[in-house]
């Protein structure tokens, strides 16, 4: 029974989304931040978005716009998990607006199925945007980053 009720709590622990707050120092791109949480500096990747790469067709835009919305701001990180590259992947608020959604909303970024596929907002955002050409939407065939990445990678 006692290991029946650690393994419980164990589980529920890993459930719990960890909040993290601090000020965004850098903006590497549309879906990648820098944030420096007191004297730590955390990597912080967008959960539920990919944006253009920055040698990407509207990569600069995108990445322009999340500077605008957050650099020098401070932002709380809803946690989810971390990458493979050491990121906390995680959402991004700012004054209780979850920027992710923004960056979906306004046609900055793709909306990562894959890793998001119950964000039914995230979903919605994503088509509206592309319903009313936001953004990257304006172009006629908008490459994924996705595709983008492997296409490049076989270059290379």
């Amino acid at each position: 029974m006692r290991k029946i009720m650690f393994a419980i709590f164990i589980f529920s622990l890993s459930i719990i989304a960890v909040a993290v707050s601090g000020k965004v120092i850098r903006v590497s791109d549309g879906d990648t931040i820098l944030i420096q949480s007191g004297s730590q500096k955390i990597r912080v990747r967008m959960y539920g978005i990919d944006a253009p790469e920055l040698k990407q067709k509207y990569g600069e835009e995108s990445k322009k716009y999340l500077e605008k919305r957050i650099m020098d701001k401070n932002v709380d990180i809803k946690v989810i998990n971390q990458d493979q590259y050491g990121r906390k992947v995680g959402k991004v608020f700012y004054k209780n607006k979850d920027i992710n959604l923004e960056m979906l909303e306004t046609g900055n970024a793709w909306f990562y199925e894959y890793h998001a596929k119950h964000e039914k907002d995230y979903r919605k955002a994503f088509k509206n945007a592309k319903e009313q050409k936001l953004g990257l939407w304006k172009d006629k065939n908008p490459q994924n980053p996705r595709n983008f990445r492997l296409d490049h990678r076989r270059e290379g």
